[in-house]
């Protein structure tokens, strides 16, 4: 059976307690901003939200209670009043995007646009109470589109919610953000929080998955659930670095072996040049920065299309002749 934890973020108490008050009487601001790092909760967080203005609970403090109809259905991912939009991470060839985007269309109805653009779903009567559109990495709205979705955001019909998602007011359009109520989401404490509402435990590659020492349980829900690609590219990064303590031949060999571990098709996040970035951490500070460059340098190569192994190799040297 699904459990509230399931869907509650962990460690996130002190939002969901902000936007009970702010719901408690049944109605509350329209428009909102969960603000703060990736991977704590705030998708979560906004799925919550739409359980609790949904929920059919008679008693108002049990609210949400997971039982009702509405509640099963969003635990199941189904839910007819929830919608949520992101940027394309992908190009219609299928390359990923450089700078991924919320275009206009994704907001408004356009012709050749999105089938199902945000505005007119909200502006259609809830089969609940409300209807709670969520605007994940709302700072990648384009100009056009976050123009084009002002008169929206300060007013949205009345029974509609707007869940924008960024890191903060700052990473948004001041027309934008003046617009927004802001909630904040925090770093949480995985590793106290370990085996409770739904975090795994931390074994030993998780123990120094990078979500740890970042406070990000969703990077590490996701990390235990693919646990053999997370495994792999940790292997990858450090068999790189392993590689540039030996000879030249040692070095380009083991570029290569890391080039086709960053191009292949893999469910690990991190990959593995975010994995070596996190077992570059143990290098002096001098090392540890001209070696963050050097890793920069290589993800924004192979984000322009160079030929990965070439990329993989230059990045070999330039660790190798840093500080080990």
């Amino acid at each position: 059976m699904t459990t509230v934890r399931q869907l509650a973020p962990v460690g996130q108490d002190a939002a969901l307690d902000a936007l009970r008050r702010m719901w408690s009487g049944g109605s509350g601001p329209r428009t909102l901003l969960f603000m703060g790092p990736d991977e704590v909760g705030r998708r979560l967080g906004a799925s919550w939200l739409c359980a609790l203005v949904n929920c059919q609970a008679a008693d108002v403090a049990a609210r949400p209670c997971f039982e009702c109809e509405s509640c099963r259905l969003l635990l199941a991912g189904a839910h007819p009043d929830l919608k949520e939009v992101a940027p394309a991470l992908a190009t219609e060839s299928g390359r990923l995007k450089r700078d991924p985007e919320i275009r206009i269309d994704q907001l408004v109805t356009r012709e050749r646009g999105d089938s199902e653009p945000l505005g007119p779903w909200l502006r259609t009567r809830p089969r609940y109470r409300a209807r709670v559109g969520v605007i994940d990495q709302a700072h990648t709205m384009n100009l056009p589109a976050a123009n084009s979705f002002l008169k929206v955001l300060e007013e949205p019909p009345p029974w509609a919610i707007i869940v924008l998602i960024a890191p903060g007011p700052d990473a948004l359009l001041p027309t934008v953000a003046s617009r927004s109520v802001t909630v904040r989401f925090g770093a949480v404490d995985v590793e106290a929080l370990q085996g409770r509402g739904g975090l795994p435990q931390l074994t030993p590659v998780l123990a120094g998955h990078p979500a740890v020492r970042l406070g990000q349980p969703g990077a590490l829900v996701r990390a235990n659930a693919e646990a053999d690609a997370t495994a792999a590219a940790k292997a990858a990064a450090e068999d790189l670095l392993d590689a540039v303590n030996g000879n030249l031949l040692d070095a380009l060999l083991g570029a290569e072996a890391f080039a086709k571990a960053v191009t292949a098709d893999s469910a690990a996040q991190p990959g593995p040049l975010g994995w070596l970035r996190e077992l570059l951490r143990q290098r002096g500070l001098v090392g540890y920065a001209a070696a963050l460059d050097a890793v920069d340098a290589c993800e924004q190569a192979l984000a322009a299309y160079a030929q990965a192994p070439l990329a993989c190799a230059v990045l070999a040297l330039e660790l190798r002749g840093g500080e080990s």
